[in-house]
């Protein structure tokens, strides 16, 4: 039985949504708070969905990967911050490109950001980076249940990572890494906005 299937007769894609949304609790990203929000549209999945969401979560990805890589780039980061931007950008990174290539031909190319002093000042960067990571991690719980099972799988992987990364900031921010005992979804409308209040985008 592979894991999608597993993951099915464990959790259906409503339960799921239900779940999370039930679990309330507040959420920064980019100034939206994730509780109460909506529940995400659930539609019938298919493999054209597939494509639209992962082109999605793509776009989500650009960010933070261009994020951490312009922070490595700019070389200003001492310490456990600059450990943090070189770890997790290379996942980043990886993500990126397992999101490409599961889209395949016609992916979308990385779009224009400008961080500003975000990615060399030690305060600035920590703030901004919990604040990409916690909306990246709403924005792919909130796709999980538009996915077929076989990218199901994919975007759950992505989702871990992503805590882990939301626990680290949270952390050397002096702040409680796991404050909620689910996280809430975002839907793709929330995400957008959220991203757009951050000013990275050009």
């Amino acid at each position: 039985m592979s894991d999608a299937r597993r993951f099915r007769q464990g959790l259906t894609r409503v339960q799921a949504v239900k779940w999370g949304a039930a679990a309330g609790g507040a959420l920064a990203a980019g100034g939206i708070i994730a509780g109460g929000l909506p529940l995400p549209a659930v539609s019938q999945p298919s493999a054209a969905q597939d494509r639209r969401v992962l082109e999605w979560l793509l776009r989500v990805e650009h960010l933070q990967a261009a994020f951490y890589t312009e922070a490595e780039r700019r070389g200003a980061l001492s310490g456990e911050l600059r450990e943090l931007s070189q770890v997790v950008g290379e996942q980043e990174r990886a993500h990126v490109a397992a999101l490409e290539r599961a889209v395949g031909r016609g992916a979308s190319s990385r779009p224009e950001f400008d961080f500003g002093d975000a990615t060399s000042e030690q305060a600035r960067f920590l703030a901004a980076a919990q604040e990409v990571e916690e909306l990246a991690l709403a924005a792919v719980n909130g796709q999980v249940p538009n996915l077929t099972d076989r990218r199901i799988v994919m975007a759950m992987g992505i989702a871990s990572v992503e805590a882990r990364h939301v626990g680290w900031i949270r952390d050397l921010a002096g702040r409680n890494p796991a404050p909620q005992p689910a996280d809430a979804p975002a839907t793709q409308d929330e995400t957008r906005k959220a991203i757009e209040a951050t000013g990275f985008t050009t």
